[in-house]
């Protein structure tokens, strides 16, 4: 392998680690204990690793460099911290739905709840 493409494995993997801890971040409840405006930085600096991943991976492809098992090992983890922050994310939606039908009259009757907001006033 050549010195630039090793030098753009080098690049891609950093790139790729980075991207996995930021992730990482967001999955564990880190992002969230943030100020709104960091965690929108951190939101912003991830899109564009994405993007700087996608241009990397098209100049490692135009050299026709086979990607490095190392490179693959760490796509790998960023695949399951993608796959586990999905899941979460799905969870999170479903458990806000549940919730939501729930403040709208349509969940399980709990409680006496008032006529106008819908709040429980007591349960049984």
């Amino acid at each position: 392998m050549s010195n630039a493409a090793t030098q753009l494995a080098l690049v891609q993997i950093r790139t790729v680690r980075r991207l996995g801890r930021l992730f990482r971040v967001e999955r564990t409840g880190r992002l969230e204990r943030r100020p709104f405006e960091v965690s929108q930085r951190l939101i912003g600096r991830r899109a564009g690793l994405v993007d700087e991943l996608v241009r990397l991976d098209a100049a490692r492809r135009s050299l026709a460099v086979p990607p490095s098992d190392e490179l693959s090992a760490a796509i790998r983890d960023l695949a399951g911290e993608v796959d586990r922050l999905q899941a979460l994310c799905a969870a999170r939606i479903e458990a806000l739905t549940l919730e939501l039908r729930q403040r709208r009259g349509a969940g399980q009757a709990t409680g006496l709840r008032d006529g106008a907001g819908g709040r429980i006033l007591g349960s049984g």
